[in-house]
């Protein structure tokens, strides 16, 4: 037989070549007859593209299969890409990589018989996916090995039935064999002749009784099941037989040729099929849906046979339109398991037609074709009363007739004044054509159109003509009510209308029905009341709620607004709500513009963003592109056709669809898991699944798992549930991306199951469910385990021991803690107790004390003196022994508080050697008192204090030297204010220096063991509160010198505080409220020696009744007193005060920090501890009287 060469050469020039122009859509058919009425609207299918914006490697695509899971495989000439209906994920060829592609150009693609993916290409040799290492195996042409492939190009590939492999290159058909390592080359040797190359074999088919198909240079022959080639001849002899691809379904096996598709009868001879219906070009491939629609794709374009026997139609195909074809040379097409076409374009990447794609047709402006519409958007529509055609309305005032049928359109009135919002044929052939603000009559046959004069009527914006029930025509309008026009004379008047609320002026639409003219307004519904003449609200309706459109039913009437459906019976004139749908059973909130009720009472809905079905007995269901409605934006009117079509006006044409044939049922889209990943040393990394199990490793982290179903109707619809058996409580919702991250996995077996559904509705399960092992880690495997039993047991014996010793310790601590609190409370006790031995000791010490100073002013010999003199040292050492001991318990007990105030520190000094002369002076010692020039004339800080400890000191110093003398001296260094006491006495040894400053610490020596020795310990805490230190320098024989460092602030221009001066040359009359009678003598007389008169009581009642009978200078007031205290006769007196305030100090025993400001707080100005001196009085006097007179 003659050879067909297609040569490489001119094979890879076709590859290159420009896709030629499609022929247009054929010429208008013959106009259709009133048999005809029933004919359904010419198809028109919608495509969805993909291209290299939504992931495709390269919009030159040439093959396409469909893998065992659902997922669609792309050989492109940027390498393959697998697309799940969410992404594409891209495999290429990288440098250095030689588990990637060996070429990016892959011109064929075959899934074996156990799933795994071929790749061949005119530069890429042969190439095999493995799914669980992602890598691919290559086999090449090397000329040194004849079992290597024949070429390195590879044009198609095939299997048959006994899983061989079979591999057409372009220099003869190859045979891989069982082992995988190498070919075996066939050749051709015709009965009688001799052995021959099969040349360039450009095509590779396996049918349906597993017989080989092969289209080559010598032609196409098939290979029965003995292994013998048949050649394939053409029926007439002048067709080509140099076939691009061979295809087949049941025994219909199909040839696409570099001329014409070819169909091989049972004769086994090839016929052209199609005729002139097909032009006479490259064909590329030809596919049977699973309606039996056959599709053919050519260089020029797609072409479909809608059934057996019928015409071929060219598919519109202008790629600038959406829903049209993205290119114009269909390389390869394939029906995936759900009915769906998808189609490989040589020059626009890839088209998909959804299985439902022959719901809806669409007519819209095609560029250069003047019989399709002449404009993309319908702004409204109508139906013909011929019954074949629907007006359409466009912008711009024109109107189109269309043929549904034949899809040819006829330009009819055109500059009408403005868009067209409404179209309604009248009984008298003319149509009503209601515009941007006006209405046109128009004369169908004449094709003439006169206006409606308006004019002083008041309507300016119709929207709507209608026939009403008195053959006049009405028009409704955007807030301006209801019109009758008079269809002769065309005059226009206002219909009268009850008027509940204004709203009812905005009208949605009018119907007339059974002979009820019926109005919807967003006032609510009404009728014409014909005995009226006017328009009254229907009753039973509710007034004010607003209807955007309704539609009647057999049983009722359905309204519609953007809150739900509302269905009323009709009992007569009047409507009875039974039944509302609203957004708990579904309804999306459409914003509806029209309904329409089938003959199944279900109701269609349109709206601006969308078409959806209600049916009673479910609930609402959408409508878009998966089911070949490319627009869902509808504008207001449709046309019922007597074919039971329904067509409506779009943003994008004019829509058709048949009420009862869309929407039906689909089968559940296949679902498979996809991948399954971890993180195992910081990388991400593929697990495999071994026989439905995937082991995870007890390192792996972040195991994650996704799974597709593969539903390509609208892949954002998807939806994905996960339950873990084992781990979660139920179904896991996921949403659309189909992952579910499960990290939280402990080691152990768990069974995965998923559901999924598209956009069909239609749940479906994994065919079996994911079988997941986590492995333990190896500190919880079995030897572990025994491991941890004999460690637990040499724990428990270990804990035995260690509770043994903590119980003990445990006994131990609690005798310390019983310790602690009793000597917490032996302390309170002692506190308790200091503080009422020194309330009890300073009573008494008052008369010991203020008697010795009494005698002291007496005429005494020198003998009664010094014992006088004697006695009153030993009540200040008393004294002094029980302040340091209060001292010492409130530092203790952090009640301590310093009262810091400006003060001079050269009086300071001065005061402390004025009360330290008189002993230097008894003991024949020289007091020594200097102060240093740099000394500031103030200072801040608690004078006090400071005094307490520069006087401890001195006595310390005067009471252990016995001769020379004892110097104080005052100077600055720096910020620091240093006082020093030096004494020439018998020193102190250099191991006693360190605890010299410890509580009840002395040196041992006769005179040491007079005092408690606290002094220095208080003086060195009370330096620290003062943020200061104490020092101490002394050698043996050559005496000791303790040097006081203090912070300096200074204070300048601000006085010191000073003590006003005793009151001289004044008597005072005095009370005195006492209860001790020896401590009332005591002041009595102290008193009395400054010249003092006084008037003593011993509790407050006598006081206030002595206040009212005298009149005095000033209360000496005890706080304890029996009966009324001190505090409350301060309270009485200051409430009885009318015209001066009268000077009170307080006398008390008590020592606690709390009383002199409880003592101000009640009203006294004077506040003095007992025992207390006449100077400590007289001072005392001063202060409150000159406070006194200065308030």
């Amino acid at each position: 037989m003659g050879r067909r060469s297609l040569g490489s050469a001119g094979l890879l020039g076709l590859l290159l070549l420009a896709a030629a122009p499609v022929p247009s859509r054929a010429m208008p058919a013959p106009a259709p007859t009133a048999a005809e009425a029933a004919a359904p609207p010419l198809v028109t299918p919608q495509f969805r593209r993909y291209g290299v914006a939504d992931g495709l490697p390269s919009s030159n695509v040439y093959a396409v299969v469909q893998d065992r899971n659902g997922a669609i495989w792309f050989g492109t000439k940027g390498g393959i890409a697998r697309f799940d209906g969410v992404r594409f994920k891209v495999f290429r060829h990288v440098a250095g990589d030689p588990g990637s592609l060996f070429d990016n150009g892959i011109a064929t693609l075959l899934l074996d018989r156990q799933g795994r993916l071929w790749a061949g290409g005119l530069n890429a040799g042969l190439n095999r996916y493995d799914a669980t290492t992602g890598k691919f195996v290559h086999w090449g042409h090397d000329p040194t090995d004849p079992a290597s492939l024949s070429s390195i190009r590879i044009w198609s590939l095939a299997q048959t039935p006994d899983g061989t492999i079979w591999v057409g290159t372009g220099n003869g058909l190859d045979r891989l064999r069982p082992d995988g390592r190498g070919f075996d080359h066939l050749s051709y040797r015709p009965p009688g002749g001799k052995a021959e190359s099969f040349g360039l074999v450009g095509a590779l088919h396996v049918d349906a009784h597993g017989q080989l198909w092969m289209g080559c240079d010598l032609g196409v022959l098939r290979r029965d099941a003995r292994g013998q080639w048949h050649p394939v001849p053409a029926a007439d002899p002048r067709d080509s037989m140099s076939a691009w691809r061979i295809s087949s379904d049941g025994d219909e096996v199909r040839i696409a040729t570099d001329h014409s598709l070819m169909v091989v009868g049972p004769d086994g001879l090839a016929r052209r099929f199609g005729g002139a219906a097909i032009p006479a070009t490259n064909v590329m491939d030809s596919v049977r849906d699973q309606a039996g629609r056959l599709w053919v794709g050519t260089q020029r374009g797609l072409f479909m046979q809608p059934r057996a026997g019928a015409a071929v139609m060219a598919i519109s195909n202008h790629p600038v339109l959406d829903g049209d074809l993205p290119g114009t040379w269909v390389w390869q097409m394939l029906v995936d398991r759900s009915g769906g076409l998808w189609l490989a374009l040589f020059d626009g990447g890839v088209g998909y037609l959804a299985p439902g794609w022959d719901g809806f047709s669409r007519f819209t402006h095609v560029p250069d074709d003047p019989s399709s519409l002449r404009d993309s958007i319908a702004t409204t529509m109508a139906r013909g009363k011929d019954g074949l055609h629907v007006w359409v309305g466009e912008r711009a005032g024109r109107v189109d007739r269309l043929d549904p049928a034949t899809g040819q359109a006829e330009p009819f009135f055109s500059n009408l004044g403005g868009d067209v919002v409404g179209l309604t044929e009248d009984a008298r052939d003319r149509l009503w054509v209601v515009l941007q603000g006006s209405i046109d009559v128009c004369d169908i046959a004449r094709r003439r159109c006169r206006p409606v004069a308006a004019d002083g009527s008041g309507m300016r914006h119709p929207l709507e003509v209608e026939p009403g029930p008195d053959r006049q025509m009405y028009a409704r309008t955007f807030g301006e009510g209801l019109f009758r026009i008079d269809p002769d004379t065309l005059a226009v008047t206002p219909v009268p209308m009850d008027q509940p609320n204004e709203k009812v002026r905005w009208g949605s639409q009018m119907t007339l029905r059974d002979g009820v003219f019926w109005y919807a307004s967003d006032g609510g519904m009404m009728q014409l009341d014909e005995a009226r003449q006017r328009f009254v609200m229907a009753p039973g309706a509710t007034p004010g709620q607003s209807v955007d459109a309704f539609a009647f039913a057999v049983d009722g009437l359905w309204t519609a607004n953007g809150n739900g459906l509302t269905h009323y019976r009709i009992e007569g004139n009047a409507l009875a709500r039974d039944r509302t749908v609203g957004s708990a059973q579904g309804w999306p909130s459409i914003n509806v513009v029209d309904l329409r009720v089938d003959a199944e009472d279900r109701v269609w809905v349109f709206g601006h963003d969308g078409l959806w079905r209600y049916d009673p007995a479910g609930a609402p269901r959408s409508f878009g592109l998966q089911d070949g409605l490319f627009n869902g934006e509808f504008s207001r009117g449709y046309a019922l056709m007597p074919s039971g079509y329904l067509y409506a006006p779009t943003l994008g044409g004019v829509v058709a669809f048949d009420p009862d044939r869309i929407g039906a049922p689909r089968a559940a889209p296949p679902l498979a898991i996809s991948g399954i990943s971890v993180r195992r040393n910081g990388a991400r990394q593929a697990l495999p699944v071994d026989g439905g199990v995937v082991n995870v490793g007890w390192r792996d982290r972040q195991l994650n798992v996704q799974a597709r179903v593969f539903s390509y109707l609208a892949p954002t619809a998807n939806r994905y549930r996960f339950y873990v058996h084992g781990f979660d409580p139920g179904w896991v919702d996921v949403g659309s991306q189909g992952e579910r991250d499960l990290s939280g996995l402990g080691s152990g077996d768990y069974t995965l199951d998923v559901m999924a559904t598209g956009a069909e509705g239609v749940w479906t399960h994994l065919a079996q469910p994911l079988r997941i092992h986590v492995q333990a880690p190896p500190w919880l495997r079995w030897w572990a385990w025994l491991l941890y039993a004999v460690a637990l047991a040499s724990a428990m014996s270990l804990l035995l021991l260690e509770w043994r010793r903590r119980l003990a310790q445990r006994h131990h601590v609690d005798l310390i803690e019983q310790r602690r609190t009793l000597a917490e409370q032996a302390s309170s006790a002692k506190t308790q107790f200091l503080a009422t031995l020194s309330h009890e000791i300073r009573t008494p010490m008052t008369g010991v004390m203020g008697m010795a100073e009494l005698l002291l002013n007496t005429p005494l010999d020198t003998r009664q003196r010094d014992y006088t003199r004697a006695m009153q040292r030993s009540g200040d050492m008393l004294m002094k022994l029980l302040n340091d001991a209060l001292d010492l318990v409130r530092i203790d007990s952090g009640r301590l508080e310093l009262e810091p105030a400006p003060y001079d520190p050269r009086q300071l000094v001065g005061d402390v050697a004025q009360l330290e002369q008189g002993l230097a002076w008894s003991k024949g010692l020289r007091f020594v008192v200097e102060i240093a020039d740099g000394v500031p004339a103030q200072a801040l800080g608690d004078a006090m204090r400071i005094k307490q400890v520069l006087l401890n000191l001195a006595n310390n110093a005067l009471k252990f030297t016995e001769r020379g003398h004892v110097a104080l001296r005052a100077s600055r260094r720096g910020d620091d204010l240093l006082y020093s006491v030096s004494d020439t006495g018998p020193g102190i040894p250099e191991r006693s220096l360190v605890r010299l400053f410890q509580r009840f610490e002395q040196e041992d020596s006769p005179q040491r063991r007079i005092g408690s020795g606290l002094g220095l310990a208080i003086c060195r805490e009370l330096v620290e509160m003062m943020g200061g230190s104490i020092a101490l320098q002394s050698q043996l024989g050559h005496g000791s010198t303790f040097t006081v460092r203090l912070p300096l602030v200074e204070v300048p221009g601000v006085p010191a505080d000073t003590a006003p001066a005793p009151n001289s040359g004044r008597h005072l009359h005095l009370l005195l409220v006492e209860d001790d009678a020896i401590v009332a003598a005591v002041v009595a007389g102290l008193l009395q020696q400054q010249g003092h008169s006084t008037c003593h009581v011993t509790n407050g009642l006598l006081a206030l009744a002595e206040l009212e009978r005298n009149r005095y200078d000033a209360v000496l007031l005890d706080l304890d007193l029996p009966g009324v205290d001190g505090f409350q006769i301060a309270r009485l007196i200051r409430q009885r005060e009318t015209d001066r305030r009268l000077p009170i100090v307080a006398v008390t025993a008590r020592t606690s920090e709390g009383d002199e400001a409880k003592a101000h707080e009640s009203g006294m100005d004077g506040f003095l501890r007992k025992p207390l001196s006449g100077e400590q009085l007289a001072t005392t006097l001063a202060g409150v009287l000159e406070g006194a007179a200065l308030a």
